[in-house]
Order: C-alpha cells, then sequence, then structure tokens
C-alpha cells in the first residue's frame, strides 16, 4: 500500500477516542431513580464537521445535527446514546452502517449544551 492509499483508508483517519454512553437509571438505597450516563464502548473514531450541501440536508432531516463521527462498524450503538469526546458531549441523532456492509458507522451528533 502507498503512503497516499494509506492516507486515504478509514484507519489512517480514526484519530479521535469517544466513548459511546448510554443513560442507565439506577436507584439509590431509598429507590429513588438517579439518571446515569454508563460506559457502553470507547472506540476510535473520525470527527468531521457538517460542511456545505451536506449541513444544509442534515439541516432540513435534524435541524440540530453539527458533526459526525465515523467510526469502524460496532454493534449496539444506537440513537438514545451519547458521544463523549474529551470535555464535549453531544446527543445521538442518526447512525448508520455505511452501504450495509457492517464495516463502517456514520455517527451523526448534536452538541449537548448541558453534559
Amino acid at each position: 500500500m502507498t503512503c497516499a492509499e494509506n492516507k486515504n483508508s478509514l484507519t489512517f483517519k480514526l484519530r479521535h477516542k469517544i466513548t459511546i454512553k448510554k443513560r442507565q437509571p439506577p436507584q439509590d438505597e431509598y429507590g429513588a431513580s438517579l439518571n446515569e450516563w454508563v460506559t457502553v464502548k470507547t472506540i476510535w473514531s473520525s470527527k468531521e464537521p457538517l460542511l456545505g450541501r451536506e449541513y444544509f440536508a442534515a439541516e432540513a432531516a435534524q435541524s440540530l445535527v453539527e458533526v459526525k463521527f465515523r467510526c469502524r462498524f460496532t454493534k449496539g450503538i444506537e440513537n438514545e446514546m451519547r458521544v463523549y469526546h474529551g470535555s464535549d458531549v453531544y446527543d445521538i441523532l442518526s447512525v448508520i452502517d455505511v452501504m450495509g456492509q457492517g464495516r463502517e458507522l456514520l455517527i451523526y451528533v448534536k452538541r449537548v449544551s448541558n453534559g
């Protein structure tokens, strides 16, 4: 594989470590719900802001899509989860299996104002 081919591969772009979390409503000793976000998976991804036509197309479907994360296919990631990247927290709006081949996922997100 040449250096140019390597730079175009998905592996080369996966330089952002993200954590996927889901809400788990545990209970305290009195039975009260303590909505907590617990880690499901930590994975490597690329982080791509939406620009131009893609941004406006996403705006039409989901008015708050800001970023997409691209990663290797991973089972179990759902819209009800969140992405944590550094100090940024994002709600997952859409998870897409690229071309339905089980090789790559696109995760469209919006930033959470109060993580």
